[in-house]
């Protein structure tokens, strides 16, 4: 009973610490994982959502911004200066002529200035004094937008396919004559229809369950579900106004809601009468967090399921390798301590018990007897030690390379980027040669991964890798700094040559077809040129001047090069 007592003591005690280990490890690593995964998934919704934020923030800044200049244009037009007085049918045409380009205008007019409308689109208000309203006082003085409004008069007189009630957003521009004297103002309704289709047209290709407010600058909703509704208190909207742009989450109707937001321009930086006539709304993304996380609460379930799976094979496994290797041990220690007493003792007689480890060591002690069985041990042990240590210098060479490379295309990556960068950078600072940065931006990658996937995606990536390296000197180095992102360092030549350069890239990337799975792929990239300055402290103020000019092509089109001043002081886009 002693035996078989000590004997399942050892194997249950080696199963119970292994057992033990694999759930520990097995539930570090599904913690971990799952942790990883929720916050990846966030902060991936959450900047999902920011970029839907301030795409329809830009969208709605483009149409008013083009609506004010042209109202702005048209009123300062020379050749209309005797019309405006004239027969009001000329200037009905001139009006109609404005609304056919522009058909978001629910309504435009030209007002006297004594406040009576002398003509209009459709004759609607004709003959109307409209004095003491706020864009027509304001218009007699200087150019200006309202905010958003309900239809009092035009409500009744335009007909709409939209539900929602006509909203307008008001602008003026005072009209002069030959003489600079003010003699009426060009008004017009900007129809609120125009962003209420762009906010759907952009639900209808996002994920469930995502939603698009504009707030006006005071909080209110005007663009959403809640017309007049606060959803954020005074706090989150002054973070809102002074951050500009980013991510949060928030307790929305009960229910938690990642949003990504972004301030539309105002006209209090730019002036109300500049080229800017922002009104400083903020557009605001949300999704309900259960949806953004719903994947991740599966892989948990998945993972969970997983990890108890493997702790229970390794229980078991560590039972069974206990079980063997009790018996292996005893009669090890049995056979050392017999050859340690006697040289002639050839038998391994089979021992129970759980004396091994007593054993064990009484046969350590016979062993110095057979000092040449230790020392022939000893020299095999040096010899597989020599052997495992080369294998290891060659490992951590090797992996030492690695680290340096881009694992998808071969190239560079940020790490590699590093050493070439610094020296360049250090002859840059003494004077010993020019050196310009190029940063390559994939356009329109998201559509690549969302309508061919992302192992197209990936051949997108190899492919423009492969590009650039070819395009560039043996002298230059081409890195991927992540995602579609590509720098290229160029020594020996300046702003001019670099652009160039750059120019060149643009062309030869938009004139490779990509091949994927049947499909040919085009794609075109937006580069930013930048080069590195006295003023600059480091290469990193190089690269996010070349950043800064990435975004500015970007803005402009895309498909294009950017080249950022060489002082330091190049902002980024907005």
């Amino acid at each position: 009973m002693v035996s078989f007592r000590n004997r399942l003591r050892f194997e249950h005690q080696l199963a119970a610490l292994v057992g033990l280990l694999c759930l520990a490890l097995v539930g570090a690593t599904v913690c971990g994982a799952v942790w990883l995964e929720r916050r990846s998934a966030a902060e991936l919704a959450g900047d999902r959502l920011a970029r839907l934020a301030a795409f329809m923030a830009g969208s709605l800044d483009t149409t008013l911004r083009e609506r004010f200049r042209e109202i702005q244009v048209v009123a300062s037009l020379a050749p209309l200066r005797e019309r405006w007085n004239a027969d009001p049918a000329a200037t009905r045409g001139v009006l109609a002529a404005m609304r056919t380009t522009a058909p978001d205008y629910a309504w435009l007019g030209f007002v006297a200035r004594d406040g009576v409308v002398r003509a209009a689109t459709e004759g609607m208000l004709e003959g109307l004094a409209i004095n003491g309203r706020a864009w027509f006082e304001t218009g007699l003085t200087r150019p200006n937008v309202g905010d958003v409004h309900g239809a009092v008069l035009l409500s009744r007189l335009i007909a709409r396919a939209e539900p929602e009630p006509l909203r307008l957003v008001d602008l003026a521009a005072p009209v002069r004559d030959a003489g600079g004297a003010v003699i009426g103002v060009l008004a017009a309704h900007l129809s609120w229809d125009w962003a209420i289709r762009v906010r759907r047209g952009l639900l209808d290709e996002g994920l469930p369950g995502t939603d698009l407010w504009v707030l006006d600058r005071s909080g209110h909703v005007i663009l959403g579900p809640h017309l007049g509704a606060m959803p954020f208190g005074p706090a989150r909207l002054g973070l809102l106004v002074e951050e500009r742009r980013g991510t949060f989450a928030e307790v929305i109707d009960g229910e938690t809601r990642l949003a990504g937001f972004a301030a539309a321009a105002t006209g209090e930086r730019t002036g109300i009468a500049s080229a800017d006539p922002g009104l400083g709304w903020i557009v605001v993304a949300t999704r309900p967090e259960e949806e953004v996380l719903a994947p991740v609460r599966r892989s948990a379930q998945a993972l969970l399921g997983l990890g108890a799976a493997v702790a229970l094979i390794g229980v078991v496994l560590a039972w069974c390798l206990g079980r063997r290797a009790a018996a292996p041990l005893r009669r090890m220690t049995a056979a050392v301590d017999r050859i340690g007493r006697d040289a002639d003792a050839t038998t391994l007689p089979r021992l129970d018990g759980a004396s091994e480890f007593a054993a064990l060591s009484a046969a350590l002690r016979s062993l110095l007897r057979r000092i040449g069985t230790v020392e022939r041990e000893l020299t095999d042990i040096t010899i597989r030690s020599t052997r495992v240590a080369a294998y290891y210098r060659r490992q951590i060479e090797d992996l030492r390379q690695v680290a340096g490379s881009d694992v998808l295309t071969g190239l560079r990556n940020r790490r590699g980027f590093a050493a070439p960068a610094e020296k360049a950078f250090a002859q840059a600072r003494d004077g010993r040669c020019g050196v310009a940065v190029l940063v390559v931006d994939i356009d329109h990658f998201k559509r690549v991964n969302d309508q061919h996937g992302h192992d197209a995606g990936d051949a997108v990536i190899r492919h423009v890798g492969t590009l650039l390296a070819e395009a560039v000197r043996g002298s230059d180095t081409v890195a991927r700094f992540g995602g579609e992102e590509f720098v290229v360092l160029l020594v020996g030549l300046g702003g001019a040559e670099a652009a160039l350069i750059a120019d060149r890239l643009c062309i030869a990337v938009r004139g490779a077809a990509i091949t994927h799975a049947g499909s040919v792929i085009m794609v075109t990239v937006s580069i930013g040129v930048a080069t590195v300055s006295a003023h600059d402290p480091d290469i990193q103020a190089a690269i996010a001047r070349a950043d800064a000019a990435l975004y500015e092509a970007k803005a402009r089109g895309r498909d294009r090069v950017g080249v950022a001043p060489a002082t330091g002081k190049a902002g980024r886009a907005a």
